[in-house]
């Protein structure tokens, strides 16, 4: 685990084979596949190839966490080789986030922040402006239009499927030692609410525990655990791997409850996304995803998960969780796997959830108008720490405003908010450790709230 990227073995740096990437993506419209990204990146010289075999257990992420913990590139391993020994079939990518310039570039976006206001365009349109001159509303109206998911009869994801399904034959990486087994850490899990229909697209990381049977960590708080309470019977599940940065980035944004990740895909892509009917499952899914897992869990089925080597060197314990049974598998012909490291900042989930921060603060300044600027820094994690600044017409105006984010969706998992006066520069570290120095009394503006909201995940939780 402690091997330099010098010895990481041969590294090509020519062009990727069309056939495993695909064509050039158009400047007007989203990624629509992941082969589209991947090769813009290498347009960029900002990804490389190992030709040689490296294992998926321990090696591929070593050499992953290696490339992010250095700025370096995202990385397909070409030969990723299973714990038989045998080399999968599919290319293994990494080290896609690791960048803030790779996530601004996935996102198709200079700033995040133009994502958030795509949406406050929405929430709140200009009416007069549009009653005098409506052609002015043309661009809104063709976001608005972007949103609904497109059906298609067959996607490129069903291009081939597997003639005895076994997802143990997928390149899946085992990356801290202590692991109960290989994991996915990028995973697109596809649910659907059995009373209203709702979907839901979450990003819950699941274990392999065999050929047909996969764990998956969804927690108490998340959809995916409360459309498995409200079920009664088989619960239909697909696990989608690849497809465009788009979904990935809608599977982990604090989305209002009323807007799907089908829909934010959209919004971001500026085109429907297309999504297509599972072939054993009553399930659409996105038609341009690499590969497509398809099953079902029984209600009140669990099955012991874990440990995973998670956030800050932790390892998340074991634990009871659902199983997925799998009933089919199928890809496209050119699928690319791509999986994730989590553990020491700084990581890919890190500049992630900064791009989430900064591409939902125009909602939130909609939304608490108190509100100046937010920052959740990368060193912290995006669920730890804070720092937001306000407005300060009156005492302890601040305050008020630190405690309505408390509410604010995923915030609520929040162990610390720091919050300041409206001309602080949030992303200043060293300035805030400063302004606390000098400007803090620990017995009048420390307010200590007990009881709150834990994520499961964090490794102080209760439970």
């Amino acid at each position: 685990m402690e091997a330099g990227l010098e010895s990481v073995g041969a590294v090509g740096t020519g062009p990727l084979p069309l056939d495993l990437i695909g064509g050039t993506f158009p400047a007007t419209m989203g990624w629509r596949r992941l082969g589209r990204y991947l090769r813009s990146l290498e347009d960029k010289a900002d990804l490389i190839r190992i030709e040689r075999p490296v294992d998926c257990h321990l090696e591929a992420g070593c050499i992953a966490d290696k490339l992010v913990k250095n700025g370096g590139p995202a990385v397909i391993f070409e030969q990723p080789r299973l714990a038989d020994g045998t080399i999968s079939e599919f290319p293994l990518a990494m080290n896609l986030f690791g960048t803030r310039r790779r996530t601004n570039q996935a996102l198709r976006v200079d700033l995040p922040s133009q994502i958030g206001e795509r949406l406050t365009d929405l929430m709140k349109p200009d009416i007069g402006t549009f009653a005098k001159r409506p052609w002015k509303a043309w661009p809104l109206a063709k976001r608005a239009l972007s949103l609904p998911p497109k059906k298609v009869r067959k996607g490129a994801c069903q291009q081939v499927r597997m003639e005895n399904p076994d997802v143990t034959k997928l390149p899946i990486p085992t990356t801290w030692p202590k692991d109960g087994g290989p994991f996915i850490t990028l995973p697109l899990v596809v649910t659907k609410d059995p009373a209203s229909g709702e979907y839901n697209l979450g990003m819950y990381r699941a274990q392999v525990f065999g050929p047909r049977e996969v764990g998956l960590h969804w927690q108490m708080h998340k959809h995916g655990a409360e459309h498995a309470a409200a079920s009664e019977g088989k619960m239909p599940v697909a696990i989608c791997l690849g497809g465009p940065p788009e979904l990935i980035f809608s599977a982990i944004s604090p989305l209002p409850d009323n807007l799907e990740e089908y829909m934010f895909a959209g919004l971001l892509a500026e085109e429907r996304l297309r999504i297509t009917k599972c072939l054993t499952q009553d399930l659409w899914v996105p038609a341009e995803a690499d590969v497509v897992i398809e099953g079902y869990t029984i209600p009140g089925e669990t099955r012991m998960e874990g440990p995973f080597g998670d956030h800050f060197g932790h390892y998340s314990l074991e634990g009871e969780f659902p199983v997925l049974h799998v009933t089919a598998i199928t890809h496209r012909k050119d699928a690319v796997v791509p999986m994730t490291i989590v553990g020491k900042p700084p990581m890919e989930d890190g500049y992630l959830g900064e791009a989430i921060g900064d591409a939902f603060l125009p909602v939130l300044r909609f939304q608490h108008r108190d509100v100046r600027n937010l920052f959740l820094p990368l060193e912290t994690g995006f669920h730890n720490l804070a720092i937001v600044s306000s407005k300060q017409r009156y005492p302890a105006q601040a305050r008020k405003t630190a405690l309505g984010l408390w509410g604010a969706g995923q915030m609520m998992f929040l162990k610390t908010i720091v919050a300041t006066g409206p001309e602080h520069d949030v992303k200043n570290l060293e300035v805030l450790l400063d302004s606390l120095d000098q400007n803090v009394s620990i017995p009048d503006d420390l307010v200590i709230l007990d009881g709150m909201v834990a994520d499961q995940l964090a490794h102080a939780a209760p439970f």
